[in-house]
């Protein structure tokens, strides 16, 4: 039965020859990203001129042969129940229908039922109920010789080992209700009416039809070059956006947003949403009808823009063109044309828009260049003459963002602050004031001093206004914790002319669109620990918990505060390494375990294709009890050293990490045996 199959890329060499890159713009040192003209160029770096390269198959990881075979899984959460089913040459169900395409819905709804699932959780993992798990090609018939619709399935197969275990989680309570288009697209407008940003509904002609997208933007923002549009009809672009993915990419828009404070400037105010102007349920036929009108004449495109209460509607309009050129490998200079479009009609000016906020340009780059701060210059009082990059002039080219301010060109010299847990809001300002104590509370390795501002300048404060911990706290827009210096209202003095809360502000605000810090304060939206251990349990895996007790380092300003935790899945044969803790809490630690579920996953798949792929089968398990209490008293032990743990069938281990390795510390049934084994001194 072939399970395992040649790689057609190599034919089963593990690497291939293939055309170097540089013939797609042929023999000319600067080419059209567009080009294709099949012709090498003469002083390619990679190639030397020759048009064809050598390299790995990275198709089949230069094993020379691929795996034939997929596996789906579903597992009950509720229960700890699993059933999976191993597809092989062979032994696949004919598709339904012309396309021959095997949806994982027929698959997936066979298993929920043998284990007792009635409602799939969708946050699991990113594989949905209409993927394609495999589609045979149209030589393929039930009629043809064994081997030959043998080969044609392995085929088949083979060409989904990108995604070679397919996972499905669910319970036996009836999944919610799917979500109501136009009650979401309410919602995103009163969110967009608490945060005070603009909610943009797009329409961009292609081909012979129009693609739509939903996307947070700040008001005066330049239109994105490449919108992220694929859905079809904006029923479909509602189902697909998030809160998150309508955020996704503010910080880019909004650079060049012009930057305004949050009325009332005074004292900050928390307040409910507001409901006044948002209807319950947006009318997305009217909606849809609306931006498709204003898509006559030939524009490229046509928006309802969600401001002050009420939709203002434009077409879009031709603004020029922008030119990008990139450096290949290859020695080449590719130049990328971008049309840009503008806003026919601007909506007026948002009512909560403020005081305009003052900034001056960025000392460490050049807008609109490539020039960069030179390595040379940090910690020195000029350029090097001799600098072999810059030759002395204190800038040198960089494919990186400017560090100072991600492109943005902009030091602002206040700050807006909007703290919200997406029901409540507040908003203040930041400005430094001239004067404004500031004692020194610790000093960097090198001796820079630690200074730390006054309470109004600490998130931390904000915490306990929305019920949430300090370790809640995280950045709106990229989803990363709130790091600790802006907790604490800690800034490290570089320079001692300037005053620690400018430079404060200074650090935080360049980059930030429209100098705004959004920040979430809410607790994770994660499952309880004990599912991701009854999940591993489910599907044979091994739960690795990491923490690190720093409480031997509270209050010093330089080194990590509190707590910090981390979670994997693995194979139960996978060696356990050190892995540096950096969630702030238990929750964020499952959150981010459920986000990147699929990696984890593919992780344990073994890399050799000779191996099967995991296909677990398990019957209902007792619950399992949460361990974060006992960890942590092994952890008060051992403070300041990660300390591991490892759940699977066949018990629990204990490990100490020391000098970057693990050593064994105990290993038992259960983290409760394994503890008392350890008889810490004291009742510890």
């Amino acid at each position: 039965m072939p399970e395992v199959i040649d790689c057609d890329e190599c034919d089963g060499l593990g690497f291939r020859v293939r055309r170097c890159v540089c013939v797609q713009g042929g023999d000319q040192l600067i080419v059209d990203g567009g080009s294709c003209a099949d012709q090498a160029y003469a002083d390619c770096r990679v190639c030397g001129g020759d048009g064809s390269v050598v390299e790995p198959c990275g198709r089949c990881g230069r094993a020379g042969r691929r795996r034939a075979q997929l596996v789906v899984t579903v597992v009950n959460l509720d229960t700890g129940a699993a059933a999976s089913r191993r597809l092989l040459p062979g032994h696949l169900d004919p598709p339904a229908g012309a396309e021959s395409i095997m949806r994982a819905r027929d698959i997936v709804t066979e298993l929920a039922g043998a284990v007792g699932v009635r409602g799939l959780r969708p946050s699991w993992g990113q594989c949905a109920l209409d993927d394609a798990v495999y589609w045979l090609p149209r030589q393929w018939r039930t009629d043809l010789p064994a081997r030959q619709r043998l080969a044609l399935e392995a085929e088949a197969l083979a060409q989904q080992e990108h995604v070679p275990w397919r996972v499905y989680v669910g319970r036996g309570t009836e999944a919610p209700p799917p979500p109501e288009p136009g009650r979401e697209l309410a919602r995103l407008c009163e969110l967009a009416d608490l945060l005070h940003l603009d909610l943009v509904v797009e329409a961009r002609r292609q081909h012979d039809g129009a693609v739509w997208a939903i996307r947070y933007e700040l008001p005066g923002g330049r239109m994105p070059l490449d919108p992220r549009a694929y859905a079809r009809d904006l029923p479909s672009a509602v189902a697909a956006t998030t809160f998150r993915e309508a955020l996704r990419g503010l910080d880019e828009r909004g650079r060049a947003a012009p930057a305004h404070t949050v009325r009332p400037v005074g004292a900050a105010t928390v307040r409910p949403v507001r409901a006044a102007g948002v209807p319950p349920r947006v009318d997305l036929d009217r909606l849809g009808r609306a931006v498709l009108a204003d898509l006559a004449d030939d524009a490229p495109g046509a928006q309802a823009v969600w401001r002050d209460g009420r939709w203002w509607h434009t077409p879009l309009r031709p603004a020029g063109s922008v030119e990008k050129l990139h450096e290949r490998d290859t020695g080449q200079i590719v130049r990328y044309v971008r049309q840009r479009v503008r806003r026919a009609v601007e909506p007026p000016d948002p009512a909560w828009w403020g005081e305009p906020v003052a900034h001056r340009p960025c000392p460490d780059c050049r807008p609109g260049t490539r020039l960069r701060r030179c390595h040379c210059r940090l910690g020195a009082p000029g350029p090097d003459p001799q600098c072999s990059r810059c030759s002395g002039a204190g800038f040198a080219p960089s494919g990186l963002a400017c560090f100072t301010c991600r492109d943005g060109g902009r030091i602002p010299a206040a700050l807006t602050v909007t703290v919200t847990d997406l029901r409540r809001v507040r908003h203040e300002a930041w400005r430094p004031v001239a004067g404004e104590p500031a004692p020194v509370v610790g000093y960097q390795p090198n001796g820079t001093p630690v200074h730390q501002l006054g309470p109004h300048w600490r998130l931390a404060h904000h915490a306990a206004g929305f019920g949430v911990r300090p370790a809640d706290l995280s950045r709106l827009d990229d989803d990363l914790p709130v790091d600790q210096d802006l907790l604490n209202g800690t800034v490290t003095v570089h320079d001692p002319v300037v005053e620690p809360a400018r430079q404060h502000v200074e650090r935080v605000g360049a980059g930030l669109p429209g100098a705004r810090l959004f920040v979430l304060a809410a607790t994770p939206a994660a499952p309880p620990l004990t599912d991701l251990l009854r999940l591993a349990h489910a599907l044979d895996l091994a739960a690795v918990l990491t923490y690190c007790d720093h409480r031997l380092d509270a209050g010093d300003p330089t080194k990590v505060q509190g707590e910090r935790w981390d979670l994997r899945l693995a194979a139960r044969d996978a060696p356990i390494g050190v892995e540096s803790p950096f969630c702030a809490s238990v929750e964020l630690a499952v959150a981010r375990c459920v986000e990147y579920l699929d990696i984890h996953l593919l992780a344990a798949v073994p890399r050799e294709p000779d191996r099967p792929v995991p296909a677990p089968q398990a019957a209902p398990s007792p619950p399992m009890a949460d361990p974060t209490a006992l960890l942590r008293r092994v952890g008060r032990h051992y403070a300041g050293q990660p300390v591991l743990v490892s759940f699977d069938r066949a018990g629990c281990r204990l490990w100490l990490a020391e000098r970057g390795e693990v050593q064994p510390l105990a290993r038992a049934a259960t983290l409760d045996d394994a503890v008392s084994a350890l008889r810490f001194p004291g009742g510890e």
